[in-house]
């Protein structure tokens, strides 16, 4: 079929069964409630599409977006999570995935998103639009090596996903609210994730069910474990959270948790949790430590995201007893920020310090991920040393982790 026959375009709802059979054939691995979960009831689709190729009436290849809002510091952002990029075999190789993603691309730009997120393990596939791979390291531990940690404080008990207690809640806000880096989640997400996500091997919960921990009748910490999108047979603790005084719960909850993994086959046991968590503390003398390559970032507006990191930045910019322009730079977009310790802005000027960037090096560098020093020992980043500095100082590397228990 010739070029000009495929038509692009965001699906409506009547396009959701072609979508749900396309899905189905591109990972049976995955059974087919799962998919109908993702497809045909996702809680999000007021604030998500999906974009598909057309060839005639046929649906041959597709994308879904869906936003989650996201907190760093005191700023808040927009990020776009993107899953099931497929595309029918018999129409591969014709750069329908490309032209797909850039449709998303130009989608979320005009609705003022800020960057988009997801995970893949062919990189090659993503890089000509723009996105770079960011590199995390991950604390692993052989389900039957993992030492006890608990001393049987808490009251240990399994909760399914359809009676989610609404304690869990509170105790995420306590637990995450100050970490730097941070998924917002809604009374709705709290609501409809667990149960949307069922079935899913990607982003369910296995066995459909927290691990929470009591004390004296009230639930002070919970987590949940998760399949691996970095290896196979692999089983991620992905999220263990506890109310600030009853830390300790969640040595209990880790001893649950690699036994709930053990049973289910999942060898290593990756602890996809901060790096400052109790849990990788205890567990990182004994444990190997890998490089999860999986993530992958694209700035989508470059100035819409500084200026809503502005307040952060200008907050960290307090500390600093210099004035100074930089301008960062890279094949996404380039942009000046003019820094004194009163303010930090982006302004309309190519002059000032320049600060060249990969396409993996500037989300690295603007989220949080990774230092400036250290993508430039990576070379990432191509800056003399004040410079560095200066950018270590408005973009610390951060402890980030919103993306694990609902990954895309």
């Amino acid at each position: 079929m010739a070029e000009h026959e495929i038509a692009v375009r965001s699906l409506q709802e009547r396009d959701l069964p072609a979508a749900l059979e396309l899905v189905c054939d591109a990972w049976p691995e995955i059974p087919r409630s799962g998919h109908e979960q993702m497809v045909l009831r996702d809680p999000w689709r007021d604030e998500q599409r999906t974009f598909g190729a057309f060839a005639g009436d046929r649906l041959v290849s597709q994308a879904r977006c869906f936003f989650r809002p996201v907190r760093m510091g005191c700023a808040q952002l927009r990020m776009i999570g993107i899953s099931v990029v497929g595309t029918h075999p018999d129409f591969r190789r014709r750069g329908l995935g490309h032209r797909i993603l850039q449709a998303a691309l130009d989608w979320m730009r005009e609705s003022g998103k800020h960057f988009a997120l997801l995970h893949t393990g062919v990189h090659d596939f993503y890089k000509p639009l723009g996105w770079g791979t960011i590199e995390q390291p991950l604390c692993c531990v052989r389900a039957g090596e993992a030492p006890t940690l608990g001393r049987g404080e808490y009251d240990i008990a399994h909760v399914r996903v359809e009676d989610t207690p609404a304690a869990l809640a509170e105790i995420y806000e306590q637990s995450c609210g100050h970490h730097p880096l941070a998924l917002a989640r809604t009374p709705t997400y709290w609501r409809k994730w667990p149960l949307w996500a069922r079935g899913n091997l990607w982003v369910g919960l296995l066995g459909d069910e927290w691990t929470v921990a009591r004390k004296a009748d009230e639930i002070v910490a919970y987590g949940g474990i998760q399949n691996s999108l970095e290896r196979d047979g692999a089983i991620g603790i992905v999220e263990a959270c506890a109310l600030p005084g009853h830390e300790d719960a969640l040595l209990d909850l880790h001893d649950d948790l690699v036994a709930r993994c053990r049973a289910a086959g999942g060898d290593p046991v990756e602890l996809s949790l901060p790096a400052d968590h109790p849990i990788v503390t205890r567990l990182s003398p004994v444990g190997e430590w890998a490089m999860n390559s999986s993530i992958m970032v694209r700035i989508v507006d470059l100035p819409g995201l500084l200026e809503a990191l502005r307040p952060e930045l200008s907050r960290r910019a307090r500390a600093l007893s210099r004035t100074a322009q930089v301008r960062l730079e890279s094949n996404i977009a380039s942009v000046t920020l003019a820094v004194s310790p009163d303010d930090v802005s982006v302004v309309e000027s190519e002059e000032g310090v320049g600060v060249r960037l990969s396409s993996a090096g500037i989300s690295s560098l603007l989220l949080g991920f990774r230092s400036a020093s250290d993508l430039a020992a990576a070379g990432d980043v191509q800056a003399d040393s004040a410079a560095l500095s200066l950018l270590d100082a408005l973009f610390p590397c951060l402890h980030s982790h919103y993306w694990r228990i609902d990954r895309f």
